[in-house]
Order: C-alpha cells, then structure tokens, then sequence
C-alpha cells in the first residue's frame, strides 16, 4: 500500500564463462508513500518479497546462485516521493 509506480531495477550478476555463479548486487529505486521508512520497512520488504522468491524460483529452476554478501541497495539516491514526469524527465544523455 506505501508503493507508488515509477520505479526502476538492476541486478548484477558475476558469471564464469557463460554461466551465472554469483549475485552480487540489487538495486531498486521505487517511489514510496512520504510517511515510510526506507531501512526499517522498503529494504526488508524488498528482500523478503521480491529478492528471496526469486532466487528460490532461479533455484527450482537449478541455477544455483551464490548470495554471501551480495549488497541490496533499496533507494540508494534518497528518498523517491515524487515520481513520473514531475520527479523525472527520463532524459540519459546518451
């Protein structure tokens, strides 16, 4: 309910060769309600809901990643209260 919908993800995985052998960061930015805590609320939501059923789906489908130490950055610039157009014109500069 505190979630909001611009938002954007990245995963970096390290592979040997062609195949992937370790998570080694998560990094989400989501647009939240004002009135949450990013570290007592959004970071272990995001751990529990979002990164744990997907590496347990990864591993049922038997790809084994190594997650010691894996570092997940939930909203890493700041707080993300105001999305969209009026937060973000989506501009790169590539």
């Amino acid at each position: 309910p505190y979630l909001r919908p611009d938002g954007k993800t990245q995963v970096t995985i390290e592979y040997d060769g062609d195949k992937a052998v370790r998570l080694d960061t998560v990094v989400v930015s989501s647009q939240h309600a004002s009135d949450i805590d990013l570290d007592s609320l959004l970071a272990p939501d995001i751990r529990e809901f979002v990164v744990e059923p997907e590496l347990k789906a990864l591993l049922e489908d038997g790809i084994k990643l190594e997650t010691e130490g894996y570092r997940l950055l939930v909203n890493p610039t700041g707080r993300f209260e105001i999305g969209g157009p009026m937060g973000d014109a989506g501009l790169t500069g590539r």
